[in-house]
């Protein structure tokens, strides 16, 4: 039988109290990083996108997916990225995101195209490869369809100013004069 001293079931306690609090925007203090809690991740149900019929269409038997879905539309809508690269993309989100934002750019080719400010990134795939392509931006964000190791953002050539770990995603932004935080939702 193992037994666990009052300290570790203190901090352990306090850990998921705090996280479940930053999921609901509370105890997030700064103001980009609570809109995103509150108009990406957690929405109010008041407001659609036109492309929401699409995707419920589309992924109809992949609730996962939807999800990621709406959560890339809602995290550009927000941030309103000029360029973006989606490597090797999900059809079905790109076809949505063209439908959506007309005027942004969508690449979905191999390599990176120029002036990129935003990068979908389905999976863990070389993340640090992906992010450092950016490197001559001082604006940009990564959206990770999938957690990735807190570690990790550490050795990347500019580091982000903000990370958001989520269950099943991580949102890296880097903007010019942020200090750096870093919130698991």
């Amino acid at each position: 039988m193992t037994r666990f001293s009052l300290n570790e079931v203190n901090h352990t306690l306090l850990k998921y109290i705090n996280s479940w609090r930053h999921t609901r925007g509370y105890g997030v203090h700064s103001p980009l990083a609570f809109k995103i809690v509150k108009e990406c991740v957690r929405p109010d149900s008041r407001y659609g996108f036109y492309s929401d019929a699409f995707l419920d269409f589309e992924y109809h038997e992949d609730r996962k997916s939807l999800k990621n879905a709406r959560l890339a539309i809602r995290l550009i809508n927000l941030l309103r990225p000029s360029r973006i690269w989606y490597p090797n993309g999900d059809k079905r989100l790109c076809t949505a995101l063209k439908m959506s934002f007309p005027s942004i750019h969508l690449s979905t080719q191999k390599e990176c195209p120029k002036n990129v400010n935003f990068i979908i990134s389905s999976g863990c795939r070389d993340i640090k490869g992906m992010w450092e392509k950016m490197d001559g931006s001082d604006e940009c964000t990564m959206l990770i369809f999938s957690k990735i190791k807190e570690e990790e953002p550490l050795g990347m050539g500019k580091t982000p100013s903000m990370i958001l770990y989520g269950r099943n995603f991580t949102i890296m932004i880097r903007r010019v004069g942020m200090e750096r935080i870093c919130y698991t939702l």
